[in-house]
């Protein structure tokens, strides 16, 4: 998502040779026939072409972060707050040209900028520890306005029990996300349930069949944590280590589910299931637990008939309290 030096390079080389390849070819077809020495001026579009991501994605990142997007990181991304100067920024550079490549649309609901960076920071914790990550796939994140069933209605109470999807066949490349869950994701009282970064772990598992994971992944690790999952799977009394029921799913959904334990409650899945955590602190190629533990490990919860931090109006009980995971999907419980 970053453009590293060693990024710029590779992309600069890259350009170089495929417009010296068309002015090769460009030159010798109008040795033989001039009019095609035009050609010729393919090579320099090329070679824009091929480098305009790259210096776009510079130049977005170089630009000064606006102070209301940070305010927003500082007060509501306990992730981001555990990080040192040097990584605060590289986090403040991603979510920028997230923001600056992938469109956050309302659907009957405003999304002003702090829905906007928040859905960022949910894409950005699961991949930060990557050098070279893209979710190639992704192109818009669908902002409701609350749970929504699976005809993508909101307005239907009785069967409105999902809070997340990750699009598939016809919403390929599409996430949708229920704004009062993304606000309980990033609450002040810290725990596992965040819908954003429960969806944005799905497409890192989709992006890993399609194109594999980043180097620093080593593929026994993957092997590794499949004979896990099977194993946890086949044996439901594993469910007794405290994760959500949903977890044992499918395998999707517990990678999905455990996704947000590791990132919101490192330490209690550390606790509980220290295999697992270990297992994801390689794939993840982060240590949350080890991140966090300098900063408060107790602050105020929301009481249940107090109004919920999602901002919905409701009580807490009535509202986010009662959030769990679903397959592709995040569903009420």
């Amino acid at each position: 998502m970053l453009v590293t030096p060693e990024i710029d390079r590779h992309n600069r080389r890259h350009a170089l040779t495929v417009s010296a390849v068309i002015a090769i070819v460009g030159g010798t077809m109008g040795w033989f026939c001039p009019p095609l020495l035009v050609v010729l001026a393919l090579a320099p579009v090329g070679f824009r072409l091929l480098r305009r991501r790259c210096l776009r994605r510079m130049t977005v990142a170089g630009r000064p972060f606006p102070p209301a997007w940070r305010a927003v990181l500082e007060r509501r991304v306990r992730f981001y707050c555990a990080l040192d100067d040097a990584t605060k920024q590289r986090f403040r550079e991603m979510v920028s040209v997230f923001l600056d490549e992938i469109r956050v649309t309302g659907v009957r609901t405003v999304v002003d900028d702090e829905i906007r960076v928040l859905v960022a920071a949910g894409a950005i914790i699961p991949v930060f520890g990557f050098e070279d990550w893209e979710y190639h796939r992704l192109g818009e994140v669908l902002v409701y306005p609350g749970a929504f069933d699976r005809d993508y209605r909101s307005d239907q109470p009785a069967g409105a029990n999902i809070l997340g999807l990750t699009g598939l066949g016809h919403l390929r490349g599409v996430v949708i996300l229920s704004k009062p869950s993304l606000l309980a994701g990033f609450s002040d009282a810290p725990g596992p349930e965040n819908v954003g970064v429960h969806e944005f772990a799905h497409l890192v598992e989709q992006e890993e069949v399609d194109g594999g994971l980043p180097p620093e992944v080593p593929p026994e690790v993957v092997r590794q944590w499949v004979g896990y999952v099977a194993r946890e799977l086949s044996h439901p009394s594993n469910q007794r280590a405290g994760i959500s029921d949903y977890a044992y799913t499918n395998e999707h959904e517990f990678f999905a589910v455990l996704s947000e334990y590791f990132f919101g409650s490192p330490e209690v899945l550390q606790a509980k299931a220290p295999a697992a955590y270990d297992l994801l602190r390689k794939l993840f190629h982060q240590d949350p637990a080890a991140l966090t533990r300098h900063l408060p490990t107790t602050r105020q919860r929301a009481r249940p008939n107090s109004p919920c931090p999602c901002g919905s109006g409701k009580a807490f009980k009535e509202c986010c309290r009662n959030a769990a995971t679903g397959p592709s999907e995040t569903k009420l419980a």
